[in-house]
């Protein structure tokens, strides 16, 4: 939980694990702390406290703690649970439980400032239940890998304790001073906050007096705004006011650098001086060790991080560096300071008001910095950029899997290695894989292809607690033999194990066990676990954010984005706004003479070909899309088109290949027609500024193909919320194609024409989703008689008007 200091009322809101916290003796990832607890350490905690139970019936598990005690002057009020109590009436025995790994810990952890807090925390844990005395504190260490038992019997004294804590109090009052002076800074800042332009644009004005109306209530907002009007900066500005004003943080979320950037950018031409911001990147670009294992034993970047961050003033340094901290410089700082980047990233969010950062670290479970379980959000407001995407993406953080040849990898990791340690692991390596192999035939048989299939999840428990057992003995074996990989093979599969079983323990109806086995050439076979609808855990992060505003320019059916993020409709509200740019900019035609669904498409694709040719722009470019490399080609055959360059997108097309076609886009020698895939680079990830796009021709509504997921999620929508063919195909499809569309106008300089090819356009319930400033003319409008003649006459008059 997040602390909670009030300055005037004199009142402290902590947990015990807060009393303990000094960060000049932070250390990272100790292996009992790091990857047990990410694995197996909960999980065993209950084992022993079961068998506890079974051997003294006095015992009693999980004993709550929520006291006050008065320390000087300050009303303190601590929570937590205590791991065990055994309720002897001459003399109970306050427990608490710490998992390491005997074989590589237990000798090297007497002496080490660890202990010394172990020892704290239970002494702590009865002081609160018993203030008086009269009651034992013991430390039990288990080991991780074979729950063999070592206690420790940890004397204390009220008195003793009672110093402690008045320690602790002083530093957390003088913390919160600290804080509350910055506070005041920021307060006087949110009067005097720039807008980071001359002046808002009309449309910009109003999003942004729609996120300040909704921000100072509390309440969330979806905003559906066209790209290119600036929803960036109408959405940064009002949130970051709102942030210096009450001494909360902004977290711009975007899966995208390039949006990032621009958010960063964005954020600099605000900044005075008076507040902070910083950019986080992902821990593997920020590690500056050979291999990514965040442990003090294998890492010098870790090893006493703590004491090195303070004596060599890595933080102030940075923060003396100015108002932006951006990550080449952090991890510069940091490497020269021999402490980790990423973790000094982590250590100035305490200073930034501002955030840009992955959505993961809001909303991936396995990886969230800010907890909202813990009350980190409380203060938060959230601006989720891009948020169609978020619903995949969150799906994707719920849907974990483990294959076969995953194993088979971390196998020939350690092959030709006979040490005990080696050998106990393949045996065990082994057994894995017989298992998901035996699954995945029991289900599939010699078929290729997906089906649902329940898990053993006793089996797969019992596999992690074996391989986490064995992971400290294997790290010690690869420092020892100086054996380093980039991506070590043995702990992927311990986190995907991991991952897999929290979610098989789960076991609600959002989840789906599968099994599948590849239509590849050599075929490799999977366990997973599809996720139906991640909005029960997303909806758990919005409920307790500050608020969020979540914008998009394809967030419309807002009913869609808010059902399936998990957005309270009590507390939720939508905006959608025109397009700022002149109508007579942009035209929109749909060709409906032609079929393009799967059943009819064969006998489409010459006319599509033709259609093709006869609408792209004389002297201009044009992007056509598929909704599968297969019609792609199809139709990419058949094609003639004089006076064009026919550039085809391949599904294995190289990141230079890709940069070598958007050249050409650029140049004006010769025009291109470049054929692409919905949902692909050239859909989604690419800008196209200036002269280098004229048209885009979207050929069909992109339905996403039908299989096993898709129809498990048809089926499972119609049950929740009586729209399975609507949330399953239609409106992914259709988002694709307006996203593809936005690549066109983006800009009041940007001319060009929409064409949308396939008869399903103009009926319903197609129709009625495409955006409504496509539909303003209605159905008659949107398909004219000769929609190639109307494409014409439109560049006619744009050549001109030059």
């Amino acid at each position: 939980m997040a602390v909670r200091v009030n300055l005037d009322s004199r009142e402290i809101v902590c947990s015990v694990h807060d009393l303990l916290a000094d960060p000049t003796r932070r250390s990272i990832g100790s292996l009992g702390e790091g990857l047990a607890r990410l694995t197996v350490g909960a999980e065993l905690h209950r084992i022993v406290q079961r068998q506890r139970q079974e051997e003294d019936p006095r015992y009693v598990p999980e004993v709550a703690v929520d006291t006050a005690v008065e320390v000087d002057s300050f009303q303190l009020r601590v929570m937590g649970r205590a791991d065990g109590v055994v309720r002897d009436p001459d003399r109970p025995v306050v427990e608490e439980i710490k998992t390491i790994h005997f074989r590589t810990e237990l000798y090297q952890l007497f002496g080490q400032e660890r202990l010394e807090r172990y020892r704290w925390q239970v002494k702590l844990y009865a002081y609160f239940l018993y203030p008086e005395g009269g009651a034992a504190a013991r430390l039990l260490l288990v080991d991780l890998g074979g729950e063999e038992r070592r206690s420790e019997e940890v004397p204390w004294r009220p008195t003793e304790v009672a110093a402690y804590l008045r320690s602790r109090v002083h530093a957390l009052v003088a913390a919160e001073r600290q804080r509350e002076a910055l506070r005041a800074r920021w307060r006087a800042a949110a009067e005097t906050l720039a807008f980071p332009f001359p002046e808002p644009r009309p449309v910009q004005a109003q999003a942004m007096e729609a996120v300040a109306e909704s921000l100072a209530a509390s309440r969330h907002l979806l905003l559906a705004a066209p790209t290119g009007v600036g929803k960036t900066a109408a959405a940064l500005y009002p949130a970051l006011r709102q942030a210096l004003a009450s001494g909360g943080r902004v977290l711009f979320l975007t899966a995208k650098t390039l949006q990032q950037t621009l958010a960063v950018e964005t954020l600099r031409r605000m900044q005075d001086g008076s507040w902070r911001s910083i950019q986080l990147r992902a821990k593997a670009k920020m590690c500056a060790n050979r291999e990514v294992i965040c442990h003090e034993e294998f890492c010098p970047f870790a090893r006493d991080y703590g004491l090195k961050l303070a004596q060599r003033g890595v933080v102030e340094a940075l923060l003396a560096s100015g108002p932006h901290a951006d990550p080449d410089t952090v991890f510069s700082t940091a490497r020269a300071a021999e402490v980790c980047p990423f973790e000094t990233s982590l250590d100035l969010l305490s200073h930034c008001t501002a955030v840009v950062c992955d959505y993961n670290y809001v909303f991936d479970p396995s990886i969230a910095l800010f907890g909202a379980e813990r009350g980190e959000l409380d203060d938060c407001i959230l601006v989720v950029d891009e948020a169609h995407n978020l619903v995949d993406r969150a799906r994707e953080y719920f849907s974990p899997r483990l294959s076969r040849r995953a194993v088979q990898e971390a196998r020939r990791a350690i092959e030709g290695f006979r040490n005990r340690v080696c050998r106990e692991l393949d045996e065990l390596l082994g057994d894995l894989e017989s298992h998901i192999a035996s699954r995945v035939a029991a289900a599939l048989g010699r078929r290729r292809g997906v089906a649902e299939s329940a898990m053993d999840g006793d089996a797969l428990v019992s596999f992690r607690l074996a391989l986490d057992a064995l992971v400290s003995p294997y790290f010690v074996f690869k420092r020892s033999v100086d054996l380093w990989l980039a991506d070590d093979p043995v702990v992927r599969v311990l986190l995907a194990l991991a991952r897999l079983v929290d979610v098989v323990e789960d076991g609600g109806p959002e989840f789906v066990p599968l099994v599948e086995r590849s239509d590849s050439q050599e075929p490799d076979e999977t366990l997973r676990i599809f996720c139906l609808d991640a909005a029960r855990f997303t909806g758990r992060v919005l409920a307790r954010c500050a608020a969020c505003v979540a914008m998009s320019a394809t967030l419309e059916p807002f009913e869609f984005y808010r059902d399936l993020l998990g957005f309270d409709p009590d507390r939720t509200d939508t905006l959608s706004l025109p397009s700022p740019f002149p109508p007579e900019h942009r035209l929109i035609v749909a060709v409906d003479e032609v079929d393009t669904s799967f059943r009819h498409r064969a006998g489409s694709y010459g006319r599509i070909a033709e259609l093709v040719a006869d609408l792209a722009p004389p002297r201009r470019n044009a992007l056509v899309l598929f909704p599968s490399y297969a019609f792609l080609r199809e139709v990419a055959t058949r094609i003639v088109a004089p006076g064009h360059r026919v550039e085809v997108q391949r599904g294995d097309d190289s990141d230079r290949l890709r940069q070598e076609i958007l050249q050409r886009l650029r140049d004006s020698d010769e025009p291109v027609l470049l054929l692409g895939v919905l949902g692909g680079v050239f859909a989604e990830g690419v800008d196209y500024p200036g002269e280098m796009l004229s048209q885009v021709v979207v050929v069909s509504p992109g339905l996403p193909q039908v299989g096993v997921e898709r129809e498990l999620l048809k089926r499972y929508f119609a049950e929740r919320y009586e729209r399975g063919f609507e949330y399953a195909y239609l409106v992914p499809g259709l988002t694709r194609v307006v996203q593809a569309a936005g690549r066109l106008i983006r800009s009041e300089q940007d001319r060009g024409a929409i064409v949308l090819v396939c008869q399903r356009f103009r009926k319903e319930p197609y129709y009625s989703l495409l955006p409504a400033d496509w539909r303003a003319g209605g159905v008659a409008a949107l398909c004219p008689a000769d929609p190639v003649a109307a494409v014409r006459q439109f560049f006619a008059s744009l050549d001109g008007a030059c």
